[in-house]
């Protein structure tokens, strides 16, 4: 319910017959500025605010309680805000107001690791360098000079780079920019050397040793999975029971959609020496939801076995390097990894090398010997 009044210290402290019986918040406006006013919550809690209209719609904003802020100072509070709505409406929120309201429109479309990634990358190195610019003003000079002060760290520079092109888009989208003004747009990427690293067959016997004697039995049952699978992590930690379909387990979810991991008689195994006491294959310590710290029990399972440079996704890389260097083709592999496009599975294209070199030595073969036999005939029919 709404009531109007004049709105100053005496108004705060008064009883209001509309508060009784009441379970919603009675709003108290102020005759001569409707925008603001304050809030008497159930329990008699009294807070100022003032509602203002932004480009991108309106917005109440909490100016404090009235046992803690006087009725002039909120009132001069909510002027100025209703000024500076009015600025941005001529001339377009900054930066980082605009960054909540794209996290809220887009982040419900993003899977979990998505959402947490896309977060810290704005939190971390989009919001504290261009926070402060109107997103209408944000020119390719801009993005330059914020993508140059990332160099040192170039990766991180990639990841960020699409996050911040998501959100000029979104801009246009919104009116806020002009149609094809993205100044991301066709910019060129930090060139990085690819990391494919992956266990050599003596490797994979000393971590093979450190599983086997390993005291936490869940983790390393864990890691056999991933070897066996080439699943990734998220996929095993966060496994079902209930995907699992004899030899294969169906996620309904992935980072690319639903996928069907295939369970080879080694990975079959490892799952029936586990428990079935719950929802997950590898519960949390609580067991109302998946394991959680899978990285963090990996690397003490990698020290033991003195492989202190390896990454658990790059158990990943050990499945697909073997089945590429075994003969596998690239495409097979891909659809073993789940990967969305062929572009993905090229990264292990050179260790195909050998196998290339057999294949080619033996059709070379079988053409030379086709030309050699084709010249024994012609010798064979002048005699």
């Amino acid at each position: 319910m709404r009531i109007y009044a004049t709105v100053n210290d005496r108004t705060a402290r008064r009883c209001f017959r509309e508060q009784k019986h009441r379970k919603r918040p009675l709003t108290v406006l102020d005759h001569t500025l409707p925008a603001f006013g304050f809030t008497v919550a159930a329990d008699d809690t009294r807070t100022y605010f003032v509602r203002v209209v932004r480009k991108l719609g309106a917005d109440n904003i909490a100016l404090g309680k009235t046992t803690e802020t006087t009725a002039d100072e909120a009132r001069a509070k909510a002027v100025a805000e209703i000024e500076a709505a009015q600025v941005e409406r001529k001339a377009g929120p900054l930066m980082r107001d605009f960054a909540d309201e794209f996290v809220r429109r887009r982040a419900h479309r993003w899977k979990p690791s998505t959402r947490k990634s896309n977060l810290h990358l704005l939190k971390r190195y989009i919001l504290p360098p261009l926070g402060g610019i109107r997103v209408a003003e944000m020119t390719r000079a801009n993005v330059r000079r914020w993508f140059d002060s990332l160099s040192g760290t170039p990766g991180v520079a990639n990841r960020t780079l699409p996050v911040l092109s998501a959100m000029m888009t979104a801009a246009e989208l919104w009116d806020l920019r002009p149609q094809g003004s993205n100044p991301c747009r066709n910019m060129r990427r930090y060139r990085t050397a690819p990391r494919e690293r992956f266990l050599s067959a003596d490797e994979l016997k000393r971590l093979g040793f450190v599983l086997d004697h390993a005291e936490d039995r869940q983790a390393a049952a864990a890691i056999r999975l991933l070897l066996f699978t080439g699943a990734r992590s998220s996929e095993i930690a966060g496994l079902k029971w209930d995907w699992i379909r004899e030899t294969r387990a169906v996620l309904p979810d992935s980072k690319t959609g639903p996928k069907t991991i295939q369970l080879p008689a080694p990975a079959r195994a490892v799952l029936a020496s586990l428990p079935r006491g719950g929802d997950f294959v590898f519960p949390n310590r609580t067991g109302d939801g998946p394991m959680a710290d899978l990285a963090t029990r990996w690397l003490k399972l990698r020290a033991l076995a003195g492989l202190e440079d390896v990454r658990i996704h790059d158990c990943r890389h050990t499945y697909a390097s073997h089945a590429v260097m075994d003969g596998l083709d690239l495409y097979t592999v891909g659809r073993l990894l789940g990967h969305a496009d062929t572009g993905s599975t090229e990264r292990y294209a050179h260790l195909a090398d050998g196998h290339f070199r057999e294949a080619a030595g033996r059709i070379s073969g079988i053409v030379g010997g086709a030309l050699a036999g084709g010249r024994k005939r012609e010798a064979d029919h002048g005699e």
